[in-house]
């Protein structure tokens, strides 16, 4: 009987979230996004040390500007930091666009058009509203998962089986609906990323080179337990696109000649 209970429970859980996940998310205006983007901004900003000079911080900024220009969000209130942090490499990008480099990427970007390649994914994330979304993803499981909890109080399950359910429920929900999302963002960020770069003038074709790079560094686990696709998957989904992404670039006004 506890072991039906705990299934059904389980079952319930699974099938409400499931149908939570197909509700369509809240509309966020892009005024909104850097209302957001800003508040946090000051956040990061005042528990980190940032670089505002030198080659490095100017080609975070250059490149940065010249992706965002392309990018058709005028709308955004677009902003470069570069994170003095040589032990980390790393990106990433807040609502509204405020975009953040860490100075240990550059063991893996050796020029511009390798800077351009994580620049532009992490603009395309902007554009795509995918912090907003993760967020909101998070939520719907938070909120399902609160309403299981009070469902086995109201069904009197006992306090060993309610903590089964629930951290059974939580790695099913991390597994199978939080981590595969993220990985469809990286991907969409990538693909958006590489046409990006490709309009401001940059040779996508160093995608392919900086992943190679950054895919031999570190340990890698499982891609089903990570937040990002494994470098292999990345790759192959970058050459795919690299035909039309050279295409681009031929075209390209700011390429260089």
């Amino acid at each position: 009987m506890k072991k039906l209970l705990t299934s059904t429970l389980i079952g319930l859980s699974m099938l409400a979230f499931s149908g939570c996940a197909n509700v369509p998310a809240a509309k966020v205006s892009p005024q909104q996004e850097n209302s957001i983007g800003a508040q946090q901004e000051r956040q990061v900003l005042s528990k980190v040390r940032t670089i505002h000079s030198g080659r490095l911080y100017r080609a975070v900024v250059n490149v940065g500007s010249r992706i965002a220009r392309v990018s058709g969000r005028r709308d955004f209130r677009w902003r470069y930091h570069l994170v003095d942090n040589p032990k980390v490499a790393n990106a990433f990008v807040l609502p509204g666009g405020k975009v953040f480099v860490y100075s240990g990427l550059f063991r893996y970007a050796a020029n511009e058009d390798e800077l351009a390649v994580v620049v532009a994914h992490e603009v395309a994330h902007a554009l795509k509203s995918h912090g907003i979304k993760g967020a909101q993803r998070q939520q719907k499981a938070g909120l399902i998962g609160a309403l299981l909890q009070v469902g086995m109080g109201v069904a009197g399950v006992n306090q060993n089986t309610a903590q089964t359910v629930t951290q059974v429920y939580r790695q099913g929900a991390t597994l199978g609906y939080l981590r595969p999302h993220s990985r469809e963002q990286e991907l969409e960020a990538d693909s958006i990323g590489l046409m990006l770069m490709a309009k401001a003038g940059y040779d996508p074709r160093a995608a392919l080179s900086f992943w190679n790079k950054f895919g031999r560094s570190g340990q890698r686990i499982p891609e089903y337990l990570s937040t990002h696709p494994n470098p292999g998957h990345r790759i192959a989904n970058l050459k795919r696109l690299m035909p039309k992404a050279l295409a681009i670039y031929q075209r390209s006004p700011y390429r260089r000649r």
